[in-house]
């Protein structure tokens, strides 16, 4: 077992590592495309240097959490920040799109070697407090969603397009070396009681349909990946200024934290059934508003529905994933993140193919999008009553 002192330490670091992992990829994430931007790249290029990052992330989260079962999970934790600090001196370097390319790939893979493995280790090194570790652990990063963006943006303004990679390759270069020395795991054959306890919650969400869940995953991702990897590119044409473009993202952020914050409250009211709805709602609304938009405190609104509707459909969609599934922590943690990446690949893809025809074509996409699972949770939700009893 883990001593109190090493636990407590260990969760501490954990929490701030998450804090920071997630800070320097808001930061990089927009930074990125208006590289890019600066380097002549098309918006259709612009959409597959994100969706690269995407792709990656629709499979290597799954096979890192399976193999971080099986090992010392603070390896993963950091191998992945030393991968994402040389993914940050490509930035740097880079002079050609081609590279961009190449650094996202990296970038990725890091991330997805990341969470799976941190987030295995909070549930294990917080034992019967699990519920309240994974509280903290979503105000982490949740918080760090918020102020990455700006920070990217405040620094690009204030210095150089490149700042923000030198900011993130300093500090995972810190946390890789601090991660090694701080975090100590709990033996493997210490687990039986915990997943004794944990069976019986499995138990009760085996009526839950999948359908809506997995839909409302791709959704989001999708709908995600398309504001952030396009979005920042196509503010830059409309003459809004990369540190305005850090606040509108900063919009997202903080509707989710809120929501997030809520959570509890809101499924005693609607269900999860309901908060599914609700969450595609809103991302359709967001996408249409975005279309008619054009100035910045439009698109701040617009970025706060696509916050909101991300939140509750985080929300409920994990929770059917994780009741569902019977399997390891590192599976589940796999399978969720994995479609999460698939959206992101697959989204900023489509959208950067539709954008050559139209710069708001991308949300058009995202509305029907919506519209089209909107309709699948429906009739799942007249088909299966159970959902939420």
């Amino acid at each position: 077992m883990v001593k109190n002192s090493n636990k407590k330490a260990s969760l501490m670091f954990l929490f701030s590592v998450s804090f920071v992992c997630q800070m320097v990829v808001g930061a990089v994430s927009i930074t990125v495309p208006i590289f890019a931007e600066s380097l002549k790249a098309s918006t259709l290029i612009v959409g597959a240097i994100g969706s690269a990052g995407g792709l990656v992330y629709s499979f290597l989260p799954f096979v890192a959490g399976t193999y971080c079962d099986k090992t010392k999970r603070k390896i993963f934790v950091s191998a992945s920040l030393a991968l994402y600090s040389f993914a940050c001196l490509l930035y740097v370097f880079s002079e050609e799109v081609l590279t961009l390319v190449l650094a996202k790939i990296i970038e990725w893979s890091s991330v997805a070697i990341f969470w799976p493995a941190v987030e295995a280790l909070l549930a294990d090194i917080g034992e019967i407090k699990l519920e309240e570790t994974l509280r903290r652990f979503n105000l982490s990063w949740g918080s760090a969603m918020i102020i990455g963006p700006v920070i990217g943006g405040s620094l690009i303004t204030a210095f150089s397009i490149k700042t923000p990679f030198i900011f993130a390759f300093l500090l995972s270069t810190i946390f890789c070396i601090l991660s090694l020395i701080i975090i100590v795991e709990r033996e493997k054959g210490s687990d039986q009681n915990i997943q004794a306890s944990l069976s019986l919650k499995k138990a009760s969400n085996r009526h839950y349909p999948l359908v809506p869940g997995l839909l409302s995953i791709f959704l989001f991702s999708s709908l995600d990946g398309i504001i952030l990897s396009l979005f920042p590119a196509y503010a830059t044409k409309l003459a809004i200024s990369a540190f305005n473009i850090g606040w509108i993202v900063f919009a997202f952020g903080v509707a989710r934290v809120i929501i997030f914050s809520q959570t509890n409250k809101v499924e005693a009211k609607i269900k999860k059934k309901g908060m599914l709805l609700f969450g595609t709602l809103l991302l359709g609304a967001a996408s249409l508003l975005t279309i008619i938009s054009n100035t910045f405190p439009q698109y701040v609104i617009c970025f706060a529905l696509y916050g909101s509707g991300t939140g509750f459909a985080y929300a409920a969609s994990i929770a059917l994933v994780l009741g569902r599934w019977e399997t390891t922590r590192g599976h589940a943690a796999g399978i969720f993140e994995s479609i999460i990446g698939f959206g992101y690949f697959a989204g900023p893809l489509i959208g950067g193919a539709l954008s050559t025809f139209s710069d708001v074509a991308p949300y058009y996409f995202g509305f029907a999008l919506s519209l089209a699972v909107l309709l699948v949770q429906l009739f799942y939700s007249t088909k299966n009553q159970k959902i939420d009893q």
